[in-house]
């Protein structure tokens, strides 16, 4: 069967092999998660231009109020949603620019439009597109950058798409955009060269095997193979900060809440939520947790906090 690459798994090839999973065919998630405030923006978004909303008065307020609806809609309680209630402040104080922006692109403004290359077996799906002479492409984030501009993940991502964009309307896109609900509008410029280089990396990657690990916190930090990736845990521990944990379990505390909080060689992991702990967790089984944050550095013994995100998972002693 042939793979094919999205955005995401090309990256993951270029910077950790093993990390990569392709796909088995071009196409959009089967059902739409809106289990994080982004992706109920991304809906919002979506309608919002689908209903041609963002040239009415007022855009911000109507594209607010698209979150909102799905919000009602979807019985969520963005009280309880990690970033919810600052997401919806930003898409309504956003909108105008965001519309201005969609003003410049002429006609055919298209959301989540799915795009290929037959070629390469490449696919994306891009957030807005419009063709013609005043190409354009907008990719909406709703996570800050650390270092305040976007990271080289997200300008691959955007010249990956640039690729898809000129293989599909036979012209490259003129207007190449990441619109981050925090941090604005930023336009990334994206070469001929760039898209030539791009291309010829993934062709040899692709061309390699898939069993070489390169652990870095940006690219592990979801990785799904990262709970038994054994080079990941050799390296873990080194970063600044780490955010995974591995030993046997020592004890494990429940509180009537439903809270749980796990000693896992003495070092207690606090504010695990009930269905995050494995049912045949006990003491003395080996245990790892990634996607956790240390309290107070510098403390010892360690003690560390789960969050939403948060996987836990026992395993065979190693």
């Amino acid at each position: 069967m042939q793979q094919w690459w999205s955005s995401t798994a090309a990256w993951r090839l270029l910077s950790c092999p093993l990390s990569a999973v392709p796909a088995n065919e071009p196409a959009r998630p089967s059902a739409q998660d809106l289990g994080n405030a982004g992706s109920v923006a991304h809906l919002a978004l979506q309608q919002w231009i689908e209903n041609v909303e963002w040239a009415r008065e007022d855009p911000g307020m109507r594209l607010q109020g698209r979150f909102d609806e799905i919000v009602a809609s979807r019985g969520i309680d963005i009280a309880r949603m990690p970033q919810a209630v600052i997401t919806r402040a930003r898409l309504r104080s956003r909108g105008k620019e965001l519309s201005a922006i969609l003003a410049g692109a002429g006609t055919g403004i298209r959301t989540e439009l799915l795009l290929t290359d037959e070629a390469n077996h490449l696919f994306g799906i891009l957030d807005v597109a419009a063709g013609g002479a005043q190409g354009l492409i907008i990719d909406l984030k709703t996570g800050r950058y650390d270092s305040g501009q976007p990271s080289q993940a997200v300008k691959h991502q955007m010249t990956f798409y640039a690729h898809l964009f000129k293989v599909t309307f036979g012209i490259p896109p003129k207007h190449v955009i990441v619109f981050n609900l925090q941090q604005g509008p930023a336009e990334i410029e994206v070469s001929p060269s760039a898209i030539t280089n791009l291309l010829g990396d993934v062709r040899m990657a692709q061309s390699k095997g898939r069993t070489l690990a390169r652990p870095q916190p940006d690219v592990c930090r979801f990785c799904t193979k990262r709970i038994i990736c054994e080079p990941h845990w050799k390296a873990v521990a080194a970063w600044d900060p780490p955010d995974a944990i591995e030993g046997t379990i020592v004890s494990i505390e429940r509180s009537s809440s439903g809270m749980v909080a796990v000693s896992i060689d003495g070092h207690w992991l606090t504010g695990i939520v009930g269905s995050q702990l494995p049912d045949d967790a006990k003491p003395g089984q080996f245990a790892r947790a990634v996607r956790v944050r240390r309290r107070s550095p510098g403390t010892e013994p360690p003690e560390w906090a789960a969050s939403s995100i948060t996987e836990i998972r026992v395993l065979p002693a190693s």
